[in-house]
């Protein structure tokens, strides 16, 4: 694939999503909307928008991107489920990255480690740990779940006393706690970081090797821990699955 594709990227890991159209290091157009009721309702809408903008039709794109998790359990289903359709259909590759590395790209070349931290609700955070400083992230500690507090054992095997950058709902969520888990280190890297986005991710994925459209079985979801939702006391699922 030569350096000028055209990618549509998305995010739907999150309550804000994202659509990106990028040309090789360009972003065209970038669309974010709220998902806070549901993706399913906005996702296509915010597709059309963003392409139309770009001044691109579907069949032009040579591949897609798409966010992998940790994050919404419904959001990151709804988001996988689109781009493979895309790429099933117009037999184009899928690039992919966490929602967390996504963030972390926001940051190349800089010293510190990075630690993205994504609000997890029930006093958790997702958090993974990064190397930036060759342009890229470099997985540090990988993907998990724990409480804010607990954040200075995840990076002081890594970080050996130094500076960390925090980014993510997560870190303005829980920033006096971060901050007395970390003391000085910590470098907030403020609210226009706090979820990912398409755009980062289309420059993030570039150079990497996308999953072929008849491989597109196996990408799955990033999840982290089971989902919040859970089905209620006596309630029976329909023998063989399915809706009602």
């Amino acid at each position: 694939m030569n350096d000028d594709f055209l990618m549509l990227a998305l995010d739907t890991s999150q309550t804000q999503g994202s659509v990106a159209v990028a040309r090789g290091e360009k972003v065209l157009c970038e669309i974010l909307f709220d998902a806070s009721d549901t993706h399913s309702a906005t996702l296509m809408p915010a597709v059309d928008i963003c392409m139309r903008t770009a001044g691109a039709v579907t069949d032009d794109l040579d591949a897609f991107a798409v966010v992998t998790g940790p994050g919404s359990f419904t959001g990151l289903r709804i988001g996988l489920a689109t781009v493979k359709a895309f790429a099933a259909v117009r037999r184009r590759p899928v690039f992919s990255a966490s929602s967390l590395e996504v963030l972390a790209s926001a940051f190349p070349f800089a010293g510190p480690p990075v630690l993205p931290l994504l609000d997890a609700r029930r006093g958790e955070v997702y958090a993974a740990l990064y190397d930036v400083s060759s342009g890229s992230p470099v997985e540090l500690e990988g993907p998990r779940d724990v409480k804010p507090g607990d954040t200075g054992r995840l990076v002081d095997s890594r970080s050996a006393g130094g500076a960390v950058i925090l980014c993510g709902s997560g870190a303005a969520r829980y920033r006096d706690i971060l901050s007395a888990s970390l003391g000085e280190r910590c470098l907030f890297a403020g609210s226009a970081w706090s979820l990912p986005s398409a755009a980062l991710l289309a420059m993030l994925v570039r150079g990497r090797r996308p999953v072929a459209y008849v491989d597109l079985a196996g990408l799955e979801p990033l999840y982290i821990r089971p989902p919040d939702a859970k089905i209620p006391a006596g309630m029976k699922l329909r023998e063989g699955g399915g809706g009602g």
